[in-house]
Formats: C-alpha cells, structure tokens, sequence
C-alpha cells in the first residue's frame, strides 16, 4: 500500500520545478545529419529528431519545442491529417504539392516556409521523380504532450503507382 502514497512540496518549490534547466547553444552538422540519414533503413519516409543532449529527453531542444529533418522519397505520399500541435516547416529541397487546410494543391519548393497552426488538415506529396523532398520540421510536440493533448496518428504513409 505504501507503493501508492502520495509526496507533499511546497508551492515555491512546485513552481521552481516548472523551470527548465538552461539551453547552452548547440550546432547540428549537415554532414552528420546526412550521415545519420544513410544509416536508417530504407522506408518511404525517414525522420530524425534532432536532441539537445545525448538523451531521449533532449529531443525536446529548447522547453516545449522539437526540431526534426524529414524526408519523403519521390513519389510518396504523407496523408493529410491534422493534430493538437503546430508545424514550421521549411523545406530544404525536392519540390512537392501540400495539402493545407481546405486547400489541395498547395506547390512548395526549396526555400519555402510553411506554417501550420494546430488542428489544421496537412499532409504532402513528393512530385519530383528523383529528388527526395526534405524538411526541417519544428513543432510545439513536447508540450502538447505534457498538456496530454497528444493526438496519435496512424496510416498516414501511402506510396503512389
């Protein structure tokens, strides 16, 4: 029964707990990233969450945010879907067609900056034939996931003809 006890803080201390310990500046090597991107097995999509530290943790880069490169192979298709946290995608290269709210066909291309507010429908495909279309992905996913809003999707990977 003792398993079960509950613990008491002060409310001083519950509120120093909230605070996150301090970020030191960190710098993520395109080399490395490309590296790590050879070393996953071949899928449709590959995605590598870039970390603060060498710790799951980490993947949370600054409080309440993530960071991650993703990559969808030419001619796939990531389905539109729609979750409780943002989107700010920048797209590093490749060309693709972006479902975006109530709008399909949404052209996106190298240098472009795309922002998706929560709950809004998104998905993507790749239309180039031999360039994957490849996106840093920053997002608000470690705080909805602390807020338990954490939308879990599934079967939002399709490969077209």
């Amino acid at each position: 029964m003792d398993n079960f006890k509950g613990a008491f803080y002060s409310y001083k201390d519950f509120r120093q707990s909230l605070h996150h310990r301090p970020l030191s500046p960190r710098v993520w090597k395109g080399s490395d990233l490309a590296g790590m991107r050879q070393s996953l097995e071949a899928s449709d999509v590959d995605i590598v969450a870039l970390a603060h530290d060498r710790s799951i943790e980490g993947c949370e880069v600054t409080p309440g945010m993530a960071i991650a490169m993703q990559w969808l192979t030419p001619g796939v298709t990531l389905n539109g879907h729609a979750h409780s946290w943002w989107h700010l995608f920048v797209i590093q290269c490749g060309s693709g067609v972006m479902t975006l709210g109530d709008a399909d066909g949404v052209n996106v291309n190298s240098g472009d900056v795309l922002l998706v507010p929560a709950w809004t429908r998104h998905g993507f495909v790749n239309t180039s034939k031999y360039e994957p279309l490849a996106m840093l992905n920053m997002s608000n996913m470690p705080q909805m996931a602390l807020l338990s809003n954490f939308a879990d999707s599934h079967g939002l990977i399709t490969t077209q003809p």
